[in-house]
C-alpha cells in the first residue's frame, strides 16, 4: 500500500513538472518540433539511468522516484501523439524521422550516460 501511494505522489510531482516545462515551451518558443517533450525525455532517462547506476538500496527510491517522479515526467503517449501528428500532417515526413531518432536515440543514450556515470 505504502508502495501504491509513493508512486502516485511522485507521479502527481512529475507530472506537474512536465506540464510547467510544456507551458514555458509553448509560451517561449514557436518550433515544428515539440522540444519539450524531448527535454523531459531526455532529462527524465539521464536521471533513471544515474539512479540505476548508483543501484540505492533505499526502500521508497523506485517507487517514488523512478516510477513516479521520473515516470510523470517523461511521457510516451504525448510522444506517440505528436509522432502521429507529424506523421499525418503533409510535408513533415522529415521531421517526423528526425524527432523519432532525437527521441529514441538521445533519450537511451542520455540513459546509457546516465548508468554508466556512476
Amino acid at each position: 500500500m505504502i508502495q501504491c501511494i509513493l508512486i502516485m505522489l511522485g507521479g502527481g510531482i512529475g507530472a506537474v513538472i512536465r506540464g510547467l516545462i510544456t507551458n514555458v515551451f509553448n509560451q517561449k518558443f514557436n518550433t515544428s518540433l515539440p522540444f519539450a517533450t524531448l527535454l523531459v525525455n531526455v532529462v527524465g532517462s539521464l536521471c533513471i539511468g544515474l539512479l540505476m547506476g548508483m543501484c540505492l538500496n533505499i526502500n521508497w527510491i523506485n517507487p517514488f522516484i523512478i516510477v513516479g517522479v521520473l515516470g510523470g515526467l517523461t511521457t510516451f503517449s504525448t510522444l506517440s501523439s505528436e509522432l502521429v501528428k507529424l506523421l499525418t500532417t503533409p510535408k513533415q515526413i522529415r521531421l517526423f524521422l528526425v524527432y523519432s531518432i532525437l527521441q529514441y536515440g538521445v533519450s537511451f543514450a542520455a540513459c546509457l550516460l546516465g548508468y554508466y556515470l556512476f
